[in-house]
């Protein structure tokens, strides 16, 4: 089965930087399992790249080395016009803003985005499934809660990357 791993920007904000231990465990253990973790261009943007220049990384994002070092990847430019993207991304805004309470323009669109990131890759046909990594406790529910209904059934799982997860994070977290 071809796994997908979709990163949000707060596992890279609690990784600390390259310094960090934290982040040099997440790096090792994504380059000895040979994956990558793909960002969505709203998760790029929030770490402070510029996802309209030519090449990336840009300006001085906390986590360059990853791009640089190709373990982490900018995502294709999310697919609008696809249906399934677009009704999965409103339905996750809607789900987020009830679980927190918080109006629907409130939510990050970030948060959205790492919802129809999946969606796209699984009904793309570019993954088999998803592992989301996040912070974000309602995105990761609604992942695990939308994308079923739409015919996704046991092809998601959202994991909540704590401080502890990284500090024991493994290459058989990615196998």
């Amino acid at each position: 089965m071809t796994t997908a791993y979709v990163a949000d920007t707060g596992v890279f904000v609690r990784c600390g930087g390259p310094d960090n231990d934290k982040f040099q465990r997440l790096r090792g253990a994504v380059c000895r399992a040979g994956v990558t973790l793909s960002v969505p261009r709203r998760v790029y943007e929030e770490l402070g790249g510029d996802s309209i220049a030519d090449e990336y990384p840009s300006g001085d994002i906390p986590c360059s080395t990853g791009f640089e070092e190709g373990w982490i990847v900018v995502a294709a430019e999310l697919d609008y016009a696809n249906p399934l993207v677009s009704t999965v991304m409103d339905d996750a805004r809607r789900v987020i803003a009830n679980e927190t309470g918080r109006e629907e323009d409130g939510i990050e669109k970030a948060d959205t985005a790492l919802v129809g990131l999946a969606a796209q890759l699984l009904d793309g046909g570019d993954a088999e499934g998803v592992d989301l990594l996040t912070t974000d406790r309602p995105a990761g529910r609604a992942a695990e809660r939308l994308l079923p209904e739409h015919g996704f059934e046991g092809q998601i799982e959202y994991r909540y990357v704590s401080e502890s997860y990284l500090e024991s994070v493994t290459a058989a977290d990615f196998l």
